[in-house]
C-alpha cells in the first residue's frame, strides 16, 4: 500500500490536475490515488463529492 492511498484514507485527496474537466460550469476531477470523484468547492479548494448508492446498499423491505 502507497503512502498516497494511506493519505486518501485519512482524508487527505489530492486532484489529478491532468483530467480535470468542466460539467455544468463548475470544474470536476478525480482523486490521484483512489479515484474518488472531486469538485472544486473554491478556486484551489477541492472536495470530495457525496455519491450516493443507488439503492444497492443492504436494506430491508418493510
Amino acid at each position: 500500500m502507497n503512502m498516497g492511498r494511506i493519505a486518501c484514507a485519512i482524508g487527505r485527496h489530492s486532484v489529478d490536475s491532468a483530467n480535470v474537466t468542466r460539467v455544468s460550469g463548475q470544474r470536476v476531477g478525480r482523486c490521484r490515488n483512489c479515484k474518488a470523484p472531486m469538485e472544486e468547492v473554491e478556486p484551489h479548494s477541492w472536495a470530495v463529492q457525496k455519491v450516493r448508492d443507488a439503492g444497492l446498499g443492504p436494506r430491508a423491505f418493510l
